[in-house]
């Protein structure tokens, strides 16, 4: 609206400016008759100003005004020529400026329309690429990070194969640091716990390098959930939360494949949040298959396994 107004205060300034300037030249040469022996007549001038620079309603409003102004100062000299030769000269140079008012301020009006279009389009395709930019070096900014974490990854198969081949040493210590490695590697964390159930509990029995002051029981909230699932228990399902409530955001039961008795739990205690999506725990869930062999196997003599006592999905 305050826009509206300035433009409509804006262009009645030029058509008083216009106007005057020409009807006090007029006074100065001394003919006092709007232009009337002059040809072409100047009175068009603010007309096609009008229709030139805003379109068609101000050229028509200065076309009127100059109407007005032909017919007040060019009436004298109807005496000297017929009637309807005076009519015709009257009538003839307001009918022109209304026609040129109309026709150039149509194609005045189109065209700014037209330069509105594009220029709407153009800012559209500004953003777009603007976005196309970032998107570009968003993608330039990951797949350098993911060069250089392939590049620095530890979990290449050479060193996966190494790693493995340690569990077959004759030494346990050996072997537990191995199984952790194995461990670290798939969960890309070396904050995790790894409990065995023994009787009604459920006792720490191997560590990461970062979880030595982790609670050595599991709760009895996650070891009973732990035994009615198979599947991995994380923060993302908030089901789960209440059970994993200051213990850590994911567990994984160690489930034996044949009589699906509960070996054990692993429990990843620190973990981004955003590497809970679904790829992510599908390679923890796999932990589960091929860790619950090895602890089952290496321990046999020190573990009780617990039978579940009911799943759900």
């Amino acid at each position: 609206m305050t826009a509206t107004r300035k433009r409509i205060g804006r262009i009645a300034a030029e058509l008083v400016v216009g106007f005057g300037a020409l009807l006090l030249l007029d006074r100065l040469l001394g003919t006092g008759g709007a232009f009337a022996k002059v040809q072409p007549n100047p009175l068009w001038l603010p007309v096609l100003v009008m229709a030139l620079a805003y379109g068609t309603m101000p050229a028509l409003a200065a076309a009127a005004i100059a109407s007005a102004l032909w017919l007040l100062h060019a009436a004298p000299g109807a005496a000297e020529r017929d009637y309807l030769d005076h009519l015709f000269h009257l009538s003839l140079p307001p009918l022109l400026w209304f026609v040129a008012a109309v026709a150039v301020g149509e194609v005045t009006m189109l065209r700014t329309a037209r330069y509105h279009l594009l220029d709407r389009r153009a800012s559209v395709a500004r953003r777009n690429v603007a976005r196309l930019t970032e998107a570009f070096h968003r993608l330039a900014r990951t797949n350098r990070t993911l060069q250089v974490e392939v590049a620095t990854d530890p979990r290449t198969l050479g060193h996966v194969v190494a790693t493995a081949s340690r569990l077959g040493s004759s030494d346990p210590a050996e072997r537990r640091v191995a199984l952790a490695a194995l461990i670290a590697m798939a969960a890309r964390s070396e904050d995790f716990t790894c409990y065995r159930f023994a009787g009604t509990e459920a006792r720490a029995w191997l560590r990461g390098a970062s979880a030595m002051t982790r609670p050595e029981v599991l709760p009895d909230a996650l070891a009973t959930l732990a035994r009615r699932r198979q599947g991995p228990i994380h923060v993302g399902r908030r089901a789960d939360r209440p059970a994993l409530a200051g213990i850590g955001v994911v567990a994984i039961p160690l489930a034996q494949v044949e009589s699906g008795r509960i070996a054990g739990c692993l429990v990843i205690h620190a973990l981004p949040f955003a590497a809970l999506n679904a790829h992510a725990l599908a390679e923890m869930a796999e932990i589960g298959g091929w860790l619950t062999p090895l602890i089952t196997v290496r321990e046999r003599g020190n573990a009780t396994m617990i039978q579940p006592s009911g799943r759900v999905a």
